[in-house]
């Protein structure tokens, strides 16, 4: 429906063309000029505007601009009527913007059907308008989808280019993955088999890498692996390939080579490359390369054969000359491939839970009471059964996996400790080994709060033993990690005392709690007179420094009386009970203890 807003003027002239529209459809409102147009046009939204002009008012002009300015009828059609007499003033009107006149009198039907016209007009600009708008968003749509689409496409191909880079090559230093290394290998084997050439493989590992991460943090360390890296590429061609296998382990494959020789050459040339300072992080840090070599197609036919080969040459440079290289040989192979085959399965049996822990009793004699136990680790392989300590603790200790296992122990130990106090069985501290590794990185008191919060164990019922060989090592990083610990409240034992020629001066620097007897000064006594003046002297030491001692190792009656002579009441050995596992320790304890009275 046409909705007609008349604008009269005062004479009250729109009298006429008000009944000419009396009898349509259109929904009529009248005003006077002298009232608010703008605020009526807001209420009523007219879609017609017509402006009647008095007989010589000479106002038309004027008055049609002032409505064309209006901000609310913007948009809206303009009738101006007049008589006959004021056509010259309709002219103005229509120059001025208004969209039709008439001059009247006029027919009804005439005046009707201009003003449906007009209102259609002003719909059908609506809806052009509209149309015009929707199809503008429409097409914002689209281009935003596209757009989007375009992103999506760039993000998915980069993703899938990232992947199939990150398949092949190391993320931290840019050099190809072990699998990359092995068909690049594979495929110059092929080369070298079809042309009669010699190439080359040569594994790489950091010397002390380890004491870079401890000391001067992971951060750090990816600095200097990333330095080493890039001298690494500087070193070889471009028909050659550098590989990081994992954590300091390198290898490269040189193509094409015409004698061992030029091996040996690229292999000094590393060392003397990789030996230069690193400028990283802030400072200089020295380094030095082991190298194995392996020679296709002597030392081995496959990819993996060359690089066992140059694994045991490595192995035996790390056990005698580090900072060197050795070519493979077929005299290397035994020994080596043992320690390698058993380096394998170490790395395996954290994941496949092939450790557990035995628990050999501490006795006070003359109490007759537990005064607490040793956590021993047992590593019980599914094949070869139990592998003996001193087996695979030296080869964790050489290739950083003693850490993880140290870890695991004082975290299963402490959780066993805690479910003992809820089961009843008595408040005994709990002693851990901790290798010399461990108590030289600066972690270790963190670590150690971290298990204490996680099992809810008291850290006085925990006892870390390290060796005095240790202690003496790293002096001064070991003084400052022991304090830390004493400060969480954890006991530290030194183990094996006597055997590491420490003085007394030094031992004073250190807040022990307690001292350990080795057993190779507790057997055969009293009857070896120069172990029982050691083990009196060792007494004597630890009432000088206020110290507890237990002696290990204790086996027979004649030890047990002779230490209780000289003052010695705390005990271990298998005398009082073997070490065992976590049942058997239990119900040694419940049927009432091990004590031998």
């Amino acid at each position: 429906m046409a909705r007609v807003l008349i604008i009269d003027d005062p004479s009250g002239s729109a009298h006429s063309f008000e009944e000419s529209l009396a009898q349509s459809e259109a929904e009529l409102r009248v005003i006077r000029w002298s009232e608010a147009a703008a605020g009526v046009a807001v209420e009523f939204e007219p879609s017609l505007v017509v402006l009647c002009l008095a007989a010589s008012s000479g106002h038309g002009a004027a008055r049609c601009a002032a409505l064309r300015a209006e901000p609310t009828l913007d948009g809206v059609p303009l009738l101006v009527t007049a008589g006959a007499l004021e056509q010259d003033e309709l002219a103005r009107c229509l120059e001025l913007g208004a969209d039709d006149a008439l001059v009247l009198p006029v027919h009804p039907r005439i005046v009707a059907s201009r003003v449906l016209s007009l209102s259609r007009a002003k719909h059908e600009r609506e809806a052009q308008v509209q149309l015009a708008r929707q199809a503008e968003q429409g097409q914002q749509a689209f281009r935003t989808t596209i757009d989007a689409l375009r992103r999506s496409t760039e993000a998915m191909e980069n993703s899938e280019r990232r992947k199939r880079y990150l398949e092949t090559h190391d993320a931290l230093t840019g050099l190809a993955n072990r699998h990359y290394f092995r068909e690049f290998t594979r495929r110059t084997m092929g080369y070298a088999r079809r042309y009669g050439n010699t190439l080359a493989v040569l594994t790489i590992n950091l010397d002390h890498f380890d004491r870079v991460n401890e000391n001067l943090g992971h951060a750090t360390g990816d600095q200097l692996l990333q330095s080493v890296a890039k001298r690494l590429r500087s070193c070889v061609r471009g028909s050659d390939i550098v590989a990081r296998f994992g954590g300091d382990d390198f290898a490269l494959t040189l193509t094409s080579l015409s004698s061992r020789e030029d091996a040996a050459i690229v292999a000094g040339k590393i060392i003397e490359t990789i030996t230069r300072p690193h400028e990283v992080a802030g400072g200089e840090i020295y380094v030095t390369p082991s190298i194995g070599i392996a020679i296709y197609p002597d030392d081995g036919e496959s990819p993996d054969g060359l690089l066992r080969s140059a694994d045991v040459a490595l192995h035996r440079v790390k056990e005698h000359e580090r900072g060197n290289f050795q070519f493979y040989s077929a005299e290397m192979r035994g020994g080596s491939l043992e320690r390698m085959q058993l380096e394998v399965m170490l790395r395996d049996a954290l994941e496949r839970n092939e450790f557990s822990l035995y628990y050999q009793p501490q006795v006070d004699v003359a109490k007759g009471e537990l005064v607490g136990c040793e956590a021993l680790i047992r590593w019980i392989h599914p094949e070869r059964g139990l592998i003996p300590p001193a087996d695979f603790i030296p080869l964790a200790e050489s290739n950083g996996l003693i850490e993880a296992i140290g870890e695991w122990v004082l975290r299963t130990a402490c959780a066993q400790k805690k479910a003992w106090e809820r089961a009843g069985l008595g408040s005994f501290p709990i002693s851990v080994n901790v290798s010399r590794r461990q108590f030289r990185s600066a972690e270790l008191p963190d670590k150690i709060r971290q298990v204490l919060d996680e099992t809810g164990l008291e850290p006085t019922h925990l006892e870390l033993e390290i060796t005095e060989n240790a202690l003496i090592e790293d002096l001064q990083q070991t003084l400052a990690v022991i304090r830390r610990v004493r400060e969480l409240g954890v006991g530290v034992a030194i183990d094996d005392f006597g055997t590491g020629y420490s003085s007394l001066a030094v031992l004073g620097q250190f807040p022990a709690s307690a001292l350990k007897i080795d057993q190779a000064f507790v057997r055969d006594i009293p009857a070896d007179t120069a172990r029982a003046a050691i083990t009196r002297a060792v007494l004597a030491v630890a009432q000088e420094l206020r110290l507890s001692v237990i002696a290990e190792g204790v086996e027979t009656r004649a030890e047990r009386d002779y230490l209780v002579e000289i003052g010695c009441e705390r005990m271990q050995g298998y005398l009082f009970g073997r070490p065992v596992p976590t049942a058997e320790f239990e119900a040694l304890w419940r049927d009432g203890g091990p004590i031998d009275r």
